[in-house]
Order: structure tokens, then sequence, then C-alpha cells
């Protein structure tokens, strides 16, 4: 993997922000820190003022496993566009598909209130719904990785068999054969006729969209992965910031004038970290 804010990762970014590109950004982790309290989690306002201003220059998405309503008043109108439940929400999402998801999680969570219950409680194991996907919440788990196999091992009783995603200290559940968040990023871009994708996430739940074999012009990882299919990483979540700014100021500058701000040598600090 390439490190965004390289020299190397650098001259790449330069190039994404001179394309007709949809930004797309995951949530949880990637624009908000993560937190032991979900409820909690907001963006800073910071690195809102800068997705702001991207958001003036070209077309960003939030993609997020979390539901849209959830999303809505966390982001405050600060991006247009706004994926949610991995996918199965969205512009482009299928009204037909969502309501068989949202049929399959009720009978889903109807048969852990009952036959898992007691399994779910000793496991201390949170069920969170979303509507048209689950989340099983083991963040205070003494042993996460026991917790996680037992999960796995339980989840195998739902009928429908589910889709299963792991995330951080969390098992996502969605109905078989339904939107991914690759999918529905790649279907927003198309609407949008963009020439391309530009996304940046930091875990398991976003390799949908890192994988895709056509639209991604550039992944980027929260968190270098050698097991990730992004291409570029940043080291941690408030680089993220830093990447925005980035962006903007490239796409406010003519490719001349960022020729001669790169060749001068005493260029004041934040200008340089910039370029």
């Amino acid at each position: 993997m390439i490190y965004l804010l390289s020299a190397e990762g650098r001259r790449a970014l330069r190039s994404v922000a001179s394309q007709r590109v949809l930004y797309a950004f995951d949530f949880d982790g990637t624009l908000a820190p993560l937190s032991p309290n979900r409820h909690g989690v907001k963006i800073p306002r910071s690195v809102s003022e800068w997705l702001k201003e991207l958001a003036k220059r070209a077309p960003c998405a939030i993609v997020s496993g979390r539901s849209v309503a959830d999303l809505t008043p966390r982001v405050a109108g600060t991006v247009p566009y706004l994926i949610g439940n991995h996918g199965i929400e969205g512009p482009a999402a299928d009204a037909q598909l969502a309501r068989t998801a949202e049929r399959i999680c009720a009978e889903w969570k109807g048969h852990m209130t009952t036959q898992l219950a007691e399994a779910f409680r000793t496991l201390s194991i949170d069920v969170e719904d979303k509507r048209y996907s689950l989340t099983l919440h083991f963040r205070d788990a003494a042993e996460p990785a026991k917790v996680q196999l037992a999960i796995l091992g339980l989840v195998q009783q739902l009928t429908p068999a589910p889709r299963i995603i792991t995330g951080k200290w969390s098992v996502n559940l969605l109905p078989p054969g339904h939107a991914t968040k690759g999918s529905a990023t790649l279907a927003l871009t198309k609407q949008l006729k963009r020439d391309g994708l530009f996304f940046v996430g930091d875990d398991e739940t976003d390799e949908s969209v890192f994988s895709l074999k056509t639209g991604i012009i550039m992944g980027v990882r929260v968190g270098r992965a050698a097991e990730s299919h992004a291409k570029f990483y940043v080291k941690h979540q408030s680089e993220v910031e830093e990447v925005l700014r980035f962006l903007v100021h490239r796409m406010d500058r003519t490719p001349e004038a960022a020729e001669e701000d790169d060749r001068k040598p005493n260029a004041p600090r934040e200008a340089a970290n910039d370029l």
C-alpha cells in the first residue's frame, strides 16, 4: 500500500482532483472518530467544514452501515448524498428490495428475542435494529474474538441465511442478495455521470468498494492493512481532514499555479503541507 500523504501519494491525489469524480466517505472511523458510545459519534467541526467545501466543488457522498435516518442529523446537510445500511438505502436504491429486507430483518429479530435470547444475554450482545439490516455489538466483551466466533455460530440458525460482514466489535447481518456499499456507490457514480469514484473507508465493511473491478479511481483505507484491496492508506482518522483540505486547495488552483507553488522552496508551512 502507498501512504497517501507521501510524495507519491500526493501526486496521485493531484491527478484525482483534476478528474470528474464522485468523492465518497465512510462515516465511523473515517469522517468521525470511533467511539465506545455509538450514539454520540459525530464529525469533528473542522472535518465537517472541509467536507462542506469539497461538496461545493464536486459531488460528495457518505456511505455507511448506519441507517440514513441515523446519518441525516449527524451529517446535517454537509453532503447531498447518503447511502446507508451497507448499500440497501440510497439515491439509487431499489424500493422493493428494501421492503423485502425490512421483512427479513423483522423475522430475524423475532428469532433473536425468543430462541436466541438467553445466548445473547449471556454474551452481552446488543442488537441494533437498522430496519433493513441488523448489527450485533459486543464492544464491552472481555474476550471479543470468542464472542464474535460464538455470534457467527448462533446466526447460522437464522432463515434465510444472512450475508455477514464483520466490523470492529460488531457483526453485521444483511439479507441475502441485496446491495453492497460497492454496488450502491458505483450506481450513484453512474447516476451522477461521473468518470470514476474516490473512496475512503476504514474496515472490512468497506472492502466491497475497494474491490470494485471497474469505476474506482482511488481507494484509501484508514490504517494500513496488507489484506485490503485499497491501494492507498492514511495512518489514522485524523489525517482525513488533511486529505479533504488538499483536495479543496487543488481544485481551487490552475495547473500552472499549482506547479509554480510546488517549485517554491520557502512556501508557508500550511501551503507546503497542502501541496
